[in-house]
Formats: C-alpha cells, structure tokens, sequence
C-alpha cells in the first residue's frame, strides 16, 4: 500500500518547506492524516509521519538499512564530508566514539564556570528600560561559549575577531537563498558555486560585482577566512602540544580511533565546523523560545524564581545546583516539545521496508516529524497549550518525544546544550527581570534547520537583581 502524496509541484513544495514550513505540516496531517509523501524537486520524495510506532521503527532499525548522510547532505557545502552529521556506517561509529567523551560526564561539567560567565558578561551590557531582542544576545551568549569551550579562545582582541568573523559566516548560511540552493543542487554543484564565490573574477568582469552580493558568494567568502584560521590552529596546536588544553577541539586533537589513529586535519575542521554550526543557533532559538513562552505566563515565571531562591539563594549556581532545578528544566523540556531543535529528522532506505501499513522503497526519506509528533492531542492533552507541569515526575516515551532526534543518531550534544541552556536560562532570572516590548503571537522565521521566533522576543529590562 502506497502513502498519500501532497498534490502540489514539487518547487511549491519545497518553497512551502522553506518559508511556512510548520502551516505546510499541519494542513498535510489535516488532508491526509498522520503520514504523508513531500517531494522536492532532484531529490528522492520524504515519507512523513508522526505515527509513535513508525517512528519506533525508525529509530530502533539497523543502522545499515537507515542512512542519515543522505538527509543530511544540504549541509555538506557547509560542515564538510567528514561531518559526523553526514557519515553512516562504520565511519559514523568510529567518529561518534572519538568525539564522546567531552561531551559527558565530569568533562562537560567544568564549562559550567565558561557558560555562566559568557551569560554574566552579556547581561551586564543589557541596556534598562530600552527594547531589545533576546534571540540576538542569545546568539552572541552561544557564540562566546562555543569559542571559549570548542575552540579554547579567551577574551581579547582575537576572541573578538572570530565571534564577529563567525557570527556573520552562521547568519550567512542560514540565509533563506543559501537553503534553497542547497536543496535544488546535488552537493558536488553547490561546493563549485561556492568555489566560484571564493574567486568570482573567473566569472568574468560584468558579472563579478553581481556574484559578491550574493548570499553564496558572501558565505563562501567567509568559510575562506574561517578555514584558513582552523587548518593554521590545528597546525600551531600540533607543534606546541595539546596535552595541558582542556578545550574541545584540543581534546579532539588527542583523541585516537581502535587503530591508534588520529583525525585527520580535514576531519577535525569539519566535525569544528559541525559543532560551531549545531550548538550555535539551535540553543539561541531554545532559550529565546523559552523566554517567548514564559513571559507570557507570570505563574510560570514565579515558579521558576521561587525554584531559584530555593535551590541557590541569591547567589550564582553551582553546577550541582543546576542539575537540581527541576521545574526549570520541565520549562525547557515543555519549549522543546512545542517548538523542537529540527521540526523532523529523517533517514533513508538503503532497501525497501514495510513502515508501519505502508511499501517504501529503496532510495526515499523517512522522516519523523517531531513537532506533529510532539502535538498529537492523544499524547499531550491540550497540545497548543504552555504547561511544564506536565514533565514533573513523568518521563515520555523517546518515539512520543524526540526534540533532538533518536535512536543512535540521536544529537552527540544532547547533554552540553542540556546544561548549556539551565544555566543561561537561570542566570538570566536570576539578574533581571524582563517584560514583553510588544505583544507576542506565535510566528515563525526560518535560520537554516531551525525555527526562530519572528521579531526575536523583544523585551525591556525593568529591573535588575
């Protein structure tokens, strides 16, 4: 038996995706229930589905039979091929293992102190009684711990270099052109349109000017920069020693596959790349999101300042403390829920299966839609509604909640953007309290793979702590 496929050409199919992606979902789901067929144009169509038990299946399937490199392969101009987000197989395995360990335990506990005071130092410049957007600080907040925690950089005229540098490469490649281009050409066309943008005089003297206004170019330009300065870090990390480092990218360094080997310096760059490009926008849009919700509901707010005072008092958390800060963390969790990392995460059949009552064949996407899943009224009793409450003393089912996907792909830094988000989330109430600048609706505004609230939560410092 064959799903149901939406009845639209397939441009209008991915421009619906691109700019009303979560309206373009739900209207699906209404017109042909719970799964349903896109197809975008040169690529193999995607089965949706926000069925628990299919997405079971697809996450509990043999990794062998489920590639997520395909899926993954808009990215690839960006974070590189040896990006863990593009390997299946024995190499996603190998890969996987050797970036782990800062990732957990003990390791990712100490940048506790590098996140807390990132937050410290932005919020000491929020400006009171002036409106401002928290998507936007947010952005800058995640920034500085990634280079401070990933890179190993320190505050000064350097660090501020490459945050400006960054800053502008992340925001140029979740430009709404650069997704599309990515889409509608195979990754080997899109890496010649964006070595064309490192030297568009090749393009002849009429059409250079017009090439350096576009997105790609512009973007292509920046990667440039931040190449050279990673591949000439790696270089300089490698002559002095990394054995007294404690930052990401220096553990990375050290870190040796079964056979003793190394990453290679392309393998570092891009797994640098795919860490910068993950860990960056996804927790600025979570925390924004979060405060959306929040400063729409004053209870919620209460309970989270009471939570505060009881747990730490007056004074800054202890990363003990912030482990113990449970309604903070079921608020997060509840943001997740109606607003996940990526609205749906997908593989490919490398063979063609039975999911659930349908025939799929070799070659098409299935992609468990998390933010369908995340609204089936079935599973969340009021699904529009803002309710932490409803994560206090309950653990759902990881197919009934997956906002940073599942299974053995499930997001490597899952636990560091956890953490990352409880203490800036916290710091933040702790400091100040905020107030909405203009009234909040529920809209969106695409960056890249995320969902960013449109407008970026403007707010207005009333007071300080």
């Amino acid at each position: 038996m064959q799903p149901p496929r939406i009845q639209l050409p397939p441009f209008l199919q991915l421009h619906q995706w691109v700019a009303h992606p979560l309206r373009f979902m739900e209207e699906s789901v209404q017109r042909h229930g719970d799964s349903f067929v896109m197809q975008f144009p040169n690529t193999p169509p995607f089965f949706f589905t926000r069925d628990v038990e299919m997405v079971r299946q697809l996450f509990t399937g043999k990794p062998e039979d489920l590639y997520v490199g395909p899926v993954n392969r808009v990215l690839e101009s960006v974070v590189g091929k040896n990006s863990l987000l593009l390997l299946d197989d024995q190499e996603h395995i190998r890969e996987r293992r050797m970036m782990t360990p800062p990732f957990h335990g003990e390791r990712m506990l100490s940048y506790g102190r590098s996140m807390r005071e990132a937050a410290s130092r932005s919020i000491d410049g929020w400006p009171q009684g002036k409106a401002f957007t928290l998507h936007e600080v947010f952005q800058d907040i995640t920034l500085d711990i990634i280079l401070e925690t990933v890179f190993g950089l320190a505050e000064g005229e350097t660090f501020t270099h490459f945050h400006e540098l960054f800053a502008r490469m992340l925001d140029m490649g979740s430009h709404n052109a650069v997704l599309y281009m990515s889409a509608l050409l195979p990754a080997e066309r899109m890496l010649k349109l964006l070595a064309v943008g490192r030297d568009p005089v090749q393009l002849g003297p009429w059409k250079v000017n017009v090439s350096r206004a576009l997105p790609w170019t512009q973007l292509s330009r920046l990667m440039q920069e931040v190449d050279a300065y990673l591949f000439a870090e790696i270089a300089r990390r490698r002559a002095e020693g990394v054995e007294k480092r404690e930052d990401v990218l220096s553990l990375l360094m050290q870190a040796h596959d079964e056979q003793g080997q190394p990453m290679s310096g392309q393998e570092l760059r891009d797994e640098a790349i795919t860490l910068l490009a993950a860990g960056h926008e996804t927790t600025a849009t979570t925390l924004a999101w979060a405060f959306h919700f929040v400063l729409q509901h004053p209870e919620v707010e209460e309970k989270l300042r009471a939570e505060l005072r009881q747990v730490a008092g007056t004074g800054p958390l202890s990363p003990e403390q912030v482990n113990r800060l449970e309604y903070l963390d079921a608020t997060l969790k509840e943001t997740l829920r109606l607003v996940p990392v990526a609205p749906a995460v997908g593989r490919v059949l490398q063979r063609p299966m039975k999911v659930g009552g349908w025939d799929l064949p070799a070659g098409m996407g299935v992609m468990a839609c998390a933010y369908l899943t995340h609204r089936r009224p079935d599973l969340w009793p009021e699904p529009e509604r803002f309710n932490p409450e409803r994560f206090l003393g309950k653990r759902p089912s990881p197919y009934e909640y997956f906002p940073f996907g599942g299974g053995a792909r499930r997001c490597l830094g899952m636990a560091f953007a956890t953490y990352e988000m409880r203490i800036v989330f916290a710091e933040v109430l702790r400091r100040v309290k905020l107030r909405p600048a203009t009234p909040y609706s529920f809209q969106v505004s695409r960056r890249g793979v995320t969902l960013a609230p449109r407008g970026g939560v403007p707010v207005i410092v009333e007071s300080r702590n």
